[in-house]
């Protein structure tokens, strides 16, 4: 960080940006592009902290949330912060829940960045007013019933009174955010000055998350305090007839996976695909991914002259396809120079190659060094000079046991796996844990620790992985198939049978 500080003298820019109601899908693509572009973020208590992980690898995090009576940074300080690290140069994001511009302080923010001349932007973001409507099956309008809809915070700043009466007679859906302490109090109120009691009402808790809960009745029986001990925050109340649309519109809570909160620990680079296949199943998926990817030019480098002298290259994942491929482009060496026959272990990895011009020739059915090895033993010559492309963390048991076979070895380790210390808090509250190797399992409970997996359904990608957390004392389920759709289909058959 010193270092920067010295190298750029021009002023960043501030991105003040609405991370949405919480689900990860649920930014916009222009918000995430600035995360991901970001030198510095200023994050929320609310957002998804799945987000961060998407930022650049050295970004600085910091916390500014606000719980009840309970400030970890003041707003001055906040808006400080801002300012510092914009002057030094720095592009920051001041990630916000919700939409920035609606019951937050998004623009006094921009006002004291405009009073300092830091040059800013504001990136909308998806409201909870609406979402968590959605979310829970209810749709903020709808056709000769309700035809316009009004929002107010349920929470004012010294206590301020709304306009019951004008509130009370208003036609439409009624939403109050920020409104779980008041709940009795704005009901009573509305009563008092005129709607009527059998009103259908609902409080959407958690909304967009694996803890979403939906409380539906009249207004009468939140006035009267029937639901009190299951009311908590964050929680949108709304207040209408739109609410007897629920049963035929809950659409989320009707997905298979709704209600799991998912604890992934694959590195972002390809965490993508089964992240998605679980978002489609209604998953709450938390991103515990405590690794870094380093590329090892080095090695590489050791092999370059000599690409034409292998008769078989073998790569063993993705991130190998990706970290040596990237590399030879990023030093204009001409791919026409490899003359040898490709294998890969898993099909995603053979999909990389294939994507990339290159047929692969072997793959083995059972995704694992093992399944590899089989292969060659019983198809392959053994006069083949063979390159194996892979992780540091996978060490040296391809190479010798295909050396052990008679065949001639030489193994790069592109790239590494190396921890970095990016927690999440939602890792602790998670359902379902899955391991999708040994080195990611150790990053994490370097993290994390055990603890909170020892009550939990825990998945292993594979018989390596278990074993090594057998050795921690965890047991876990191994996957039928070491792929993400393998983990999924894991998933789906414990949740099914009860979990």
């Amino acid at each position: 960080m010193p270092k920067k500080e010295l190298c750029i003298l021009k002023v960043g820019k501030v991105y003040i940006v609405g991370a949405g109601p919480y689900m990860e899908d649920l930014i916009t693509l222009k918000g995430l592009n600035a995360i991901k572009t970001a030198d510095v973020i200023i994050y929320d208590r609310l957002i998804n902290k799945n987000l961060l992980k998407l930022a650049k690898d050295d970004a600085i995090y910091i916390y500014c949330g606000k719980e009840p009576k309970k400030h970890v940074l003041s707003q001055d300080r906040i808006i400080n912060l801002m300012i510092e690290y914009a002057k030094k140069g720095f592009n920051v994001v001041r990630l916000k829940g919700g939409d920035p511009y609606i019951f937050g302080r998004g623009a006094e923010e921009a006002e004291k960045l405009f009073e300092n001349n830091i040059p800013f932007e504001i990136i909308p973001g998806v409201s909870s007013f609406y979402s968590a409507l959605t979310f829970a099956g209810i749709p903020i309008t709808y056709r000769k019933l309700a035809r316009e809809f009004h929002v107010f915070t349920g929470h004012t700043c010294d206590d301020e009174e709304l306009n019951w009466n004008i509130i009370s007679k208003l036609d439409g859906t009624l939403i109050f955010l920020m409104s779980a302490e008041n709940i009795e109090s704005i009901s009573q109120k509305l009563i008092l000055h005129g709607k009527q009691p059998k009103t259908l009402a609902a409080a959407v808790i958690n909304a967009t998350t694996g803890r979403q809960k939906v409380i539906s009745g009249y207004l009468e029986d939140f006035a009267t305090g029937k639901f009190k001990n299951q009311i908590a925050s964050p929680m949108v109340f709304v207040i209408g007839e739109v609410i007897k649309f629920r049963n035929k519109l809950s659409f989320y809570e009707s997905l298979p996976l709704f209600g799991k909160r998912i604890c992934i620990t694959r590195p972002k680079s390809v965490s993508r695909n089964i992240k998605s296949l679980l978002f489609s199943l209604g998953a709450d998926v938390v991103d515990g991914c405590c690794s870094k990817l380093v590329l090892h030019r080095e090695e590489i480098d050791k092999i370059l002259n000599s690409l034409p002298e292998y008769n078989i290259l073998v790569f063993t994942s993705v991130n190998g396809v990706d970290s040596f491929f990237d590399y030879l482009i990023e030093k204009n060496i001409d791919v026409r120079d490899i003359k040898g026959d490709f294998a890969a272990i898993g099909k995603k990895t053979a999909l990389s190659l294939q994507k990339r011009g290159f047929g692969v020739k072997y793959i083995p059915d059972e995704h694992s060094s093992d399944g590899l090895i089989k292969i060659f033993e019983n198809e392959v010559d053994k006069s083949k000079k063979i390159l194996t492309v892979q992780s540091k963390n996978a060490g040296d048991y391809l190479k010798n046991s295909l050396e052990s076979l008679g065949f001639e070895v030489d193994t790069i380790f592109a790239y590494s796996m190396e921890f970095t210390k990016n927690p999440n808090d939602a890792v602790y509250d998670s359902d379902i844990y899955v391991f999708t190797s040994s080195g990611m399992f150790r990053h994490f409970i370097e993290c994390y620790g055990t603890d909170m997996l020892f009550n939990k359904i825990v998945i292993s990608i594979g018989e390596h992985t278990k074993k090594t957390l057998e050795s921690f004392g965890i047991q876990s389920i191994t996957c039928d198939e070491a792929t993400d759709e393998g983990i999924v289909n894991k998933i789906l058959e414990v949740v099914k049978n009860g979990v």
